[in-house]
């Protein structure tokens, strides 16, 4: 599959149509029933596209059009078989082989220098209290679902984002400590720069 096909909402979508021939709509609510809205970004726009790219490529196809009322046309789509093995394909080198991510956060922390030491432990402090939120709420949603009797195989990506989120929690809790303990601290000329950077931007 070309580079700029693989992404998250392609896999969702061949995924769903390898399930059953469906229309767009059908598909986002699919996947917000799913939660899959947890791991994958989720937008009406986006998903016209990468079902256009996707029937452009040859891994999915149209089946027909309707018209319900004043409503829009809905297009039925299903997957070729060309789909299909490019899932199969897809599917086992993503399970098996680790990808370099470039999260966001890890870029901030390259750069944390930049902000003052009293801040960035304020900020970190931010992002503890809304990690230990997000945690609580995602092991509301798990319990929910296990009392519900869904299977487990069907919210184990629900599993490892709440994995990821207690990891990162704990990484974060730990340089807060470190930080107020002085064992993390700005270097001087970190420091320095900081200072002539504040006095440059005095009137």
């Amino acid at each position: 599959m070309r580079r700029e096909l693989k992404t998250p909402l392609a896999l969702a979508v061949l995924n769903l149509l390898n399930e059953r021939s469906m229309h767009p709509y059908e598909m986002q609510q699919m996947m917000r029933e799913r939660g899959h809205d947890q791991v994958i970004k989720l937008k009406g726009g986006s998903l016209y596209g990468t079902i256009e790219r996707l029937a452009a490529a040859g891994l999915i196809e149209p089946l027909e059009t309707s018209r319900e009322g004043r409503r829009p046309e809905r297009t039925v789509y299903a997957i070729t078989e060309a789909g299909g093995d490019e899932l199969m394909i897809w599917l086992r080198e993503l399970l098996s082989e680790p990808a370099h991510e470039y999260p966001w956060f890890g870029a901030a922390l390259a750069f944390m220098a930049a902000v003052p030491p009293e801040e960035a432990l304020r900020l970190l402090e931010r992002r503890s209290m809304i990690l230990e939120a997000e945690v609580a709420a995602a092991d509301s949603m798990l319990q929910n679902m296990e009392r519900s009797g869904l299977p487990r195989l069907f919210g184990v990506e629900s599993e490892y984002i709440q994995a990821m989120h207690r990891a990162e929690l704990a990484w974060v809790r730990q340089i807060i400590d470190d930080m107020n303990s002085g064992k993390l601290e700005w270097p001087e000329e970190a420091l320095q720069l900081l200072k002539r950077s504040s006095e440059e931007k005095r009137p």
